[in-house]
C-alpha cells in the first residue's frame, strides 16, 4: 500500500491507496520542520484517530510534500519523525513546491505555484523543479498567499484605514479587541497562521472596492516578483494550488491577464491529482 501526504502549514492531506486500488483519505494537522521537530510529527501521526485507518507496517511506500520542507536539512526533520512511525515504509519527503507541480503540471513542463496559507512557485521540467524565486516566508514573503492578505487587512485595521463598514464588521467578528489579537499573533508559535486567518474577512468581502485594491495588490506582488521572473513566463501557463488561489480564483485570473500571465489549472487541494500521479506504483 503506498500513502501520499500533502502538508501546509495549517493542515496535511492524507489518502492512502490500498492494493485493490481504492483510496481512503483523512486530515492532520500541518506539519512544518520550521516548527516541528520529529517528536511532534510522531505525536500527531500515533494519535489513534489517524492510527485507526492507516496500517502503519503495511505502508509500502510514502510520499510526504511538505511546506518547509525546501532542501536536505528540512527534509531529513521530517523524515527522522516519519521514519519512526512508518518503519517497513520507503520514504520519500520533498517540497510541497514539487506536490503542487506533479498535481497541476502531471508529467508535463510549466509554471506551477502555491497561493494558501504561504506562497511560492516554480518552474517544472516534467520530472523536477528546474528554477525556484525564494519563498521567504512568512516574515519576508509569502507574496499574494494568507499571510500577505491577512497581514494587509490588519494594518488597515490598526492604522485605521478601514471603511467604517468594514471597520464595524472587523470589530463584530473579533470583538476581543485589538490588544488580545496582537497577544494571539505574538504570543506563540504559528504566527503565519494566526496571520492567515485574517485573509477570510477579505474573501468575505471581495466584493467591497477597499478589500479588493488589497486582494489585487496582493496578487499583482506575486505575479510580478516571482512569475514573471521565470523564463518563458510569456508563452507558459501559470497552473496554481491552495485555497486562497480557489476562494479568489476570479480575482486573481483578472490581475493576471492585466499582467500578461496565461492561467491554466487552479485546484484547492493537490491531494487528489497526487494520487493519480502516484497510483501506479501500487502492488497487488
Amino acid at each position: 500500500m503506498i500513502l501520499v501526504a500533502d502538508s501546509g502549514s495549517t493542515k496535511a492531506d492524507w489518502a492512502l491507496i490500498k492494493k485493490d486500488g481504492s483510496v481512503i483519505q483523512s486530515h492532520t494537522m500541518g506539519l512544518n520542520p520550521y516548527f516541528h521537530g520529529p517528536d511532534k510529527v510522531v505525536a500527531v501521526l500515533n494519535a489513534p484517530e489517524f492510527l485507526e485507518w492507516i496500517p502503519t507496517e503495511e505502508i509500502q511506500a510514502l510520499h510526504f510534500y511538505g511546506a518547509g520542507c525546501p532542501d536536505d536539512h528540512f527534509c531529513s526533520i521530517m523524515r527522522a519523525g516519519l521514519e519512526r512511525v512508518f518503519t517497513r515504509a520507503k520514504i520519500e519527503v520533498e517540497h510541497d513546491l514539487l506536490g503542487a507541480a506533479r498535481a497541476t503540471c502531471g508529467r508535463k513542463p510549466g509554471i506551477s505555484g502555491i497561493l494558501g496559507t504561504g506562497s511560492n512557485s516554480c518552474r517544472y521540467d516534467g520530472n523536477r523543479v528546474v528554477d525556484n524565486i525564494p519563498a521567504l516566508g512568512h516574515v519576508l514573503g509569502d507574496d499574494g498567499g494568507g499571510v500577505h492578505l491577512g497581514r494587509l487587512i490588519l494594518r488597515a485595521w490598526y492604522y485605521r484605514e478601514l471603511p467604517l463598514e468594514l471597520e464595524q464588521d472587523f470589530h463584530a467578528t473579533w470583538p476581543e479587541g485589538k490588544d488580545a489579537v496582537m497577544h494571539r499573533i505574538y504570543g506563540g508559535e504559528g504566527q503565519n497562521v494566526h496571520i492567515a486567518k485574517f485573509a477570510g474577512f477579505l474573501v468575505k468581502h471581495k466584493e467591497h472596492p477597499f478589500a479588493r485594491k488589497l486582494i489585487d495588490s496582493a496578487f499583482r506582488e506575486f505575479a510580478v516578483r516571482q512569475l514573471k521572473k521565470y523564463q518563458g513566463w510569456q508563452e507558459t501557463e501559470v497552473n496554481l494550488v491552495g485555497s486562497i488561489a480557489d476562494l479568489l480564483s476570479n480575482e486573481l485570473r483578472e490581475v493576471f491577464t492585466s499582467e500578461g500571465l496565461r492561467t491554466g489549472r487552479i485546484i484547492r487541494k493537490p491531494i487528489d491529482s497526487l494520487v493519480e500521479f502516484h497510483r501506479g506504483e501500487t502492488r497487488a
